[in-house]
Formats: structure tokens, sequence, C-alpha cells
């Protein structure tokens, strides 16, 4: 190997003296807290001072994740049920309210940059998945669900629940109401679900948990127990939900306009498994994804966005991604059921509509399923198939995955896909009709030392026409390590460095890809964040290299007081570049946010060329709940986007949106005016 990743051999010295003491370290003990069932339904107000409150059994001393100790502004947290709903409290010491930051007004947004709480469910008890619900001072909600492949929360999902809060003089309080029915559970007495409490603070920088055993606590594997929940008359509405849009588009660039309707339905089948349908469903991009003008050669991965494909989607996440909702494009009808038991999961889904391949449009039916069977007391096997009887064809994927844990924070992944391809898959003047899709790896670690190794085995044809493979025809190993510490002496607050490792051969044995990606950071007492980082990237023919410097300032105390800063010096497919970047998020008032970044890249092909994006975002949150988002952005290749956007929940079951748009991308020209009514039943 002619390249040694410097930061990989420090790594290598901290997972020696470090890594052992981590795995072998006393884990925390399992807290559990009693739920009381009332018989009186609090008002959901923000206050808890009503008296079933009273009754309430109290989880506290909260650890931060940082120092591993107890928190110095803790939290206390009641829980109440009764068969409608579960009620959650959150009191949170706050000396200096003053200090709050909380901004966000529109539902389902990140709030990991607010003071906010946080609750976990696992309402299974089977240490695999959750639910997450969250909510900041202003009580303003996301949820979001946890899967078995997720290093992150899936927030396409979501439900309808209530949070109010208050700020006190030196405290604040958020009252939560969550509909039973609205989440899969077991209908029966004398269960125990799986919980873990949350908190962020952004001012004394605390992220504190009830339950702390190490610092993988957002993880279903390290949650207390929520028990005493009589559940076997817990109410869920069996009838179906209906909801229906209406919108109408005018198209100023083509002279025409178009009323659309559609329509999606969801039903309870029992209190673990729900059925969907949708007919013509609204696409639900109602703004232009954002651009780009980043450096890459593979395919971007956008979010889903529409209604009908978020409950269960995170079932079907495994590391080598085969169903790729955004594959889906006109749809006319659809049909899905997904569910979990105690030691099952299952997801269905067929549409009749359109998917793009090899840029063209083609009509068909579309089907992709998931089977899940849970071993021991964390493992699981699961199965997953996409097939695509197109107009003119057929592709069918399917195949096996496995997650299995040594203990609670390593584990070994597997999976295993086969592919077949009725006109088969051309690659390079080669046709496929069959191929194969192999991942394996094996991961684990806590606080201050993370890491995985893995292997890649993708055979040149390996193309589901439902899937996500940004690389084919490539066999080989990669690695990963993560060193971040929190120095209770000295200069610095946290210390960071990473390295990411990937080298690939083809079926011909010859290396097309040897990614080498490394980077090192200290964060200031004075918030002052520093960080280099450097990139040796061969993607055959081409050899790619970069190094950057970053500068951050506030971002971790309060982020609309934060700017970020840097450069990049490198050679892409052999142009040179040097490439500026910034961003400042902005607080203007109480309601008003801009986030402002630009990038700025000279590089030298037949001369000077100047490349450049810039993008703002401006959003005002009115008193009566509605919001208005205005998007700017421009690059120097003549696309731009212009978007107006307005929402309003007039009331429980209806929303409106407004929309003006002016866009242009590489693959359309948009300058039209839209007006959607959406209406839940």
């Amino acid at each position: 190997m002619k390249h040694i990743p410097f930061i990989i051999i420090g790594l290598l010295i901290i997972a020696f003296f470090v890594g052992v003491n981590t795995a072998l370290a006393a884990r925390g003990p399992v807290r559990s807290i009693a739920a009381v069932r009332t018989d009186i339904a609090p008002v959901i107000g923000g206050k808890i001072d009503e008296s079933c409150w009273s009754l309430a059994n109290i989880a506290t001393d909260f650890t931060d994740y940082r120092t591993e100790s107890l928190a110095v502004e803790q939290t206390f947290v009641r829980v109440l049920y009764d068969d409608d709903n579960l009620y959650i409290a959150f009191e949170c010491l706050e000396p200096e309210p003053d200090r709050i930051i909380a901004v966000e007004r529109k539902y389902d947004q990140s709030l990991r940059d607010e003071d906010g709480v946080e609750v976990r469910f696992d309402t299974f008890g089977d240490r695999r998945s959750a639910y997450v619900f969250a909510v900041n001072t202003l009580g303003t909600r996301y949820d979001a669900r946890v899967g078995l492949f997720d290093y992150r929360d899936d927030d396409t999902w979501g439900c309808d629940w209530t949070a109010a809060c208050t700020v006190a003089e030196d405290r604040w309080f958020a009252e939560i109401a969550i509909p039973i029915g609205n989440i899969l559970f077991e209908q029966k007495d004398s269960t125990a679900w799986g919980v873990n409490f949350r908190r962020r603070e952004r001012g004394m920088q605390e992220s504190s948990y009830w339950c702390y055993r190490n610092s993988q606590a957002r993880s279903p594997r390290e949650f207390g127990l929520l028990t005493n929940l009589d559940l076997a008359k817990a109410k869920f509405d069996g009838s179906p939900a209906f909801e229906a849009y209406l919108s109408g588009t005018s198209d100023f660039e083509q002279n025409s306009s178009k009323l659309s309707t559609g329509l999606d339905m969801s039903m309870r089948l029992n209190s673990n498994m729900v059925s969907a349908f949708t007919i013509n469903p609204d696409f639900g991009q109602v703004e232009a994804d954002p651009d780009t003008i980043e450096l890459r050669d593979t395919e971007r991965f956008l979010r889903e966005r529409r209604t009908f494909f978020r409950e269960g989607s995170e079932l079907f996440k495994t590391p080598l991604n085969i169903y790729y909702s955004r594959r889906l494009m006109d749809i006319d009808a659809g049909a899905k059921v997904t569910g979990q038991g105690k030691e099952w999961a299952l997801g269905l889904i067929d549409v009749q509509g359109q998917i793009n391949r090899n840029d063209e449009l083609l009509e068909g039916n579309y089907h992709a399923g998931r089977l899940i069977h849970n071993i021991g007391e964390q493992s699981h096997i699961g199965g997953i198939w996409a097939n695509s009887h197109r107009s003119d064809g057929r592709n069918f994927t399917g195949g096996l995955d496995s997650k299995i844990y040594f203990d609670s924070t390593t584990s070994f992944s597997a999976q295993f896909l086969g592919l077949s391809d009725s006109n088969g898959i051309e690659t390079d003047g080669h046709e496929d009709h069959s191929a194969y899709g192999l991942y394996t790896s094996v991961g684990g670690g806590t606080q201050p030392l993370w890491w995985h190794i893995d292997y890649h085995d993708i055979t040149r044809g390996f193309q589901p026409d439902l899937g996500y493979i940004p690389r084919r025809n490539i066999r080989g190993p990669g690695s990963f390590m993560r060193y971040r510490a929190y120095p209770e002496k000295g200069p610095f607050k946290t210390v960071n460095a990473f390295s990411d490792i990937d080298i690939f051969e083809n079926n011909d044995h010859d290396t097309t890809l040897r990614d080498f990606y490394e980077g090192a950071g200290v964060c200031f007492h004075n918030e002052v964040e520093l960080w280099y980082m450097r990139a040796d990237r061969f993607h055959a023919p081409y050899q790619n290299w970069y190094d950057r410097v970053r500068i951050e300032y506030n971002e971790e105390v309060d982020v609309w007081d934060s700017v970020s800063a840097g450069v990049e010096k490198g050679v892409y497919e052999e142009t040179p570049y040097k490439e500026y970047f910034v961003e400042k998020p902005v607080r203007i008032t109480d309601r008003m946010v801009t986030t402002l970044n630009g990038n700025y890249r000279v590089q030298e092909e037949n001369g000077d060329e100047d490349i450049w994006l810039w993008r703002s975002v401006t959003q005002y949150s009115f008193p009566w709940n509605g919001i208005v988002k205005f998007t700017a952005e421009q690059t120097s290749e003549d696309r731009h986007n212009l978007t107006l956007l307005f929402s309003w929940p007039v009331k429980k079951n209806m929303d409106v949106y407004v929309l003006l748009n002016d866009y242009e991308t590489d693959a359309e020209d948009v300058q039209a005016a839209f007006v959607k009514m959406v209406y839940r039943f």
C-alpha cells in the first residue's frame, strides 16, 4: 500500500490503549419507571399542576453524555396513561431561561440545535426498533422511527400527537399526549416497553439521558423499562382514515393549467398491523430538491416526502438498498401492509405506475416485501425482495440479511442478494441477465472510539429497478474509525479524529476505487472549532485529491449566532481547483430566521472558470401557525430556484398550501403557481 493515512496510526494506538477498557467498561444499570393509570386525562397545556400528575412516579438523575456524570441541570419525567393515550410530562430545571435556544416552529424539522426533550419507545421490548417523539420549548413537534440498520432517525414517519410547553422563572415544562392507537403495540396487560428520555440544554451544552448505560443510549438496546402497562383494553380506531387532496397548477412556461386530486387511506388491522391505500398520490415535492455543485460521480440520494410511503419505511432500510421509493414516479394506485410483533416484522407494498429506467419512463407493476424474524435478545434474520414487472420486461432482486450482536455495542452484519433481469443490464458494452450483491461488516464502540470494518462484493449487472446502488462492479474491504473525547483539562473542549478507507477491485481484478478520507478537529473553550480534512481518492481512471480547512464559531452553543467558513484545494478528474464556502444562520426576530450559504470554486479548465452556488432560505412563522418560506438559489451554470411557499394548518384536519415556483435544473425548467388543500377524515 503506497498510501498510509497518518490519522489511522493514531487511531490504532488509541484503540490499543483505550478500546479494550471501553469494551470492558461496566455498563450502567437498567433503570425502570412504572407508568400510572389515570381516570382523569390531563389537559395538554404545558403545565403539570393538575392533580393527576401528583400520582405519577418520577424519573430523574439524568446523565450527561459528554461527562458521563450527573447532569448539572436535572430533569424530572412523569408518565400516566389511560385506554386512549400515553401522557408524558417533563420538568426541566433552567435557572437562566434567557439562554434557552428555540426558533423552529414547523412540525417535523430537526430540533438538534435547540433546547428540547425527547422520549423513545420500544413498544415491543425487542431492543431493535423504536418510536421517537421530541418537542422544543416552543411546543414544536418532531417524530421519527428507528429501524434495524438505522444510524439516524427515519423522520419520514409521522403521526398525530399533541404537545405544549411553558417557561417559568427557573424551569420549563413540556406536556405530551401520544394516542396509543397511532403506534404499533401488543394489546395485553402487564406489559413493559423499552423507554429512554433525553434532554438537550444548549446553554450548559448538556445532552442528558435518563437511562445511561453507555454512549449508545439512543439505541433501543440500551433503553430502560416502562412497566405497569395494562393495554388489553387500549383503544385503536379500526375504521378507515382518509386524506384527500385537491390541487391546481398553472404552468407559465407551458401556458397550461392542471387540476389534480388524489386520495390516501390508512386502516388499522389490529394493534400491531396497519394497511394503506393510495390513488394518484400527491408527490409531495412542492419544493424543488436543493441544488448542489458538489464534485461527485454517483447519484444523489433524495428524501421521500409522500405520505403513502412513510409508515413502515424503516423496515426496508438495509445495507444494500434495493428499495428506494423515489424510483416510483407517476403512481396510479398503490397498497401497503406493515406490521410488527414481539418476534417479527413485516412490510409489503405494491404500486401500479411508472419508474425511470435508463432515462425512460416505463409503466408497470412494482412490488417490494420485507420479512424479519428476531433471534435471541437483539439479533435478527430477514428477507427482502423487490420485483419490477415493467411494460418491456422484468427485474427481480431478493435475498437475506442479518445482524448478530456479540454484546450490546459490537455486531456483525451481512446481506446477500441475487438479481435477474429479462432484458439484461448493459454496462460498458457488457450485458448481464443475472448478478449478485454481498455486504458484510463488523463494528461497534462506545465513547470515545467507534469503528467498523466491512466488505463489498457487488457485480457488474447488479442494478435493481427499484434500488439505490451508487456503485457496481466493486469488490473489496473498507474501514471506518472515529475518536471523539471531551477533555476535563487543557485548552480543548472537544477533540475529534476520523479515518475512512475503501479499496475496491472490479471483475477483472483491476483496482477501480481507492478512497482515503481522514480528518481531525478541535474545539476551544471560546467556541472556536478548527477542522482539517484530506482525501486521496482514485476513481479509475482519475486520481482525485483535496485538502480542506474549516473554521466554525459558536456552532455548539447557539447555531443562530454561529458562522462557519472554509477553503478547499484539490484536483478532480484532472482539473485543479480551489473552493471557498461560508454558511451563516441568522435569527432576525423570534419568528423570522434565515440561512445564507455559498460555494465559490475556481478551476482551471481551458483557462480559468469560476463555478459558484449561493442559497438563502428565510422562514417566517405567523402567530396563527401559518408559515411562509422563501428559498432563493442560483448557480453559475444558470440553474436557479426561487420558491415562495405558504402553508397553513387551517384546522386539525385541514391544511392549505400556496406555492410560487420558478426553478431550473439540468432536468426541467418550471415557472408555475400551485395551490393545494389537504383534508383528513
